[in-house]
């Protein structure tokens, strides 16, 4: 890194808690005393707290959270150049969807009318196209893709595995501008720190996290619930779990009454922090219909938490990883829920041993502090690359 501090503009989208933001704090602890930031977001709502708390810079930006308001993207597009423009930062890095949208839109305009840019570089949290996403959704972001690597100057695509990257490659091909950019590989990691286990409740706990959206496919979720023993419990936490309609949804899709969905059920909403929610369960479980590489496993597995899983690719490094989880078919809850309740036999039939042999992988592959120097080592990188100068005019 040059001698002085590089200073580094990180792009977030909604400012509720999820893994986006904490992502993004995930940067500047590893960064701490090697660069200075400013992170930008949409209105904060808890999620972007860490900023101020470790001395760095805030800035909110109405319209990075994902909408369909094409003037609220106009005005966030206007808002990100004038701060682009203010902070003059060396490295401008885009992590939610609609900060990425916005940020190629704005190195094009600048590349095409021969400005300077500083280092560009955004970071896939899950392909924007291909399995568990709706086929013409998907197949629209591959030709947006495709287009922008063709516009952009030459910038720095970030994959969390391996197998995401490949599958980017081969959707869109070395041709089509794809060779002139930098790819990379950076895989997850979680920083729960310390958490020492509680005693085993009488009543096995199932655990979710993840905000209320397609994605996440909570229906699948209410199916597979419905299928567990009567004693099981499940607890869910994430944006909008909390809200009524959220609630009566979950109970309609599971096929159970509303009394036994009251008595089984917690429907958390957003949390500061999942600690204590983790402390309290035998498995984690997650529903998604497509994922990168997901921080929330990932805390669960740090946690010594049994996983289950849908089988999507974006698991599929974490399953290969971890020493107790199980993958489970989409269209088949009634197999889910057997499989999650043979892990959970398995788990609790010695939860000292299996807790501690699944936090021992979990600290050879996914912990904070190997994550910490692989991503100062490609922040590095990134920096010694020159900037795009803008194209030339005729």
């Amino acid at each position: 890194m040059a001698a002085s501090e590089p200073h580094l503009l990180l792009i977030g989208g909604d400012g509720g808690y999820s893994g986006v933001p904490t992502y993004i704090s995930q940067i500047v602890l590893a960064l701490s005393g090697q660069a200075r930031f400013t992170v930008l977001s949409d209105r904060n709502a808890g999620g972007y707290d860490f900023v101020s708390d470790l001395g760095h810079q805030h800035r909110e930006q109405p319209g990075l959270r994902t909408s369909l308001s094409v003037w609220r993207a106009l005005r966030a597009l206007r808002g990100v150049a004038q701060i682009m423009d203010h902070e003059k930062p060396d490295l401008v890095w885009a992590h939610a969807r609609m900060a990425v949208l916005l940020l190629r839109i704005l190195a094009v305009w600048r590349f095409l009318r021969g400005r300077p840019l500083p280092a560009v570089a955004i970071t896939f949290h899950g392909l924007p196209f291909g399995p568990g996403h709706r086929p013409v959704t998907s197949a629209v972001a591959r030709l947006i893709e495709a287009g922008f690597l063709r516009l952009m100057p030459p910038h720095h695509l970030l994959f969390l595995s391996q197998r995401a990257a490949d599958s980017f490659v081969e959707k869109l091909g070395q041709g089509g501008g794809l060779s002139r950019h930098h790819l990379h590989v950076l895989e997850n990691c979680s920083r729960l720190d310390p958490l020492p286990r509680q005693p085993v409740e009488t009543a096995p706990v199932v655990v979710m996290t993840g905000r209320s959206s397609h994605q996440k496919n909570y229906a699948t979720a209410a199916r597979v619930f419905s299928y567990l023993p009567q004693n099981y419990q499940l607890m869910i936490c994430g944006g909008g779990t909390d809200a009524p309609a959220f609630r009566d949804q979950f109970t309609r899709a599971s096929g159970l009454n509303r009394a036994e969905i009251d008595r089984r059920v917690q429907f958390l909403g957003a949390v500061r922090d999942v600690r204590p929610v983790l402390q309290k369960a035998d498995v984690f479980l997650l529903t998604s219909r497509y994922e990168g590489m997901p921080i929330a496993a990932l805390e669960a597995f740090e946690a010594g938490l049994p996983l289950a899983t849908t089988e999507i690719p974006g698991m599929a490094e974490v399953i290969a990883a971890h020493p107790l989880a199980a993958t489970f078919p989409l269209d088949d809850p009634k197999e889910a829920a057997a499989r999650i309740v043979v892990l959970v036999g398995r788990w609790r039939s010695d939860t000292r041993y299996h807790s501690a042999q699944i936090q021992m992988a979990w600290t050879q592959r996914f912990s904070f502090a190997t994550w910490r120097e692989e991503a100062r080592g490609l922040v590095a990188r990134v920096l010694n690359q020159p900037a795009a100068q803008g194209a030339k005019r005729p």
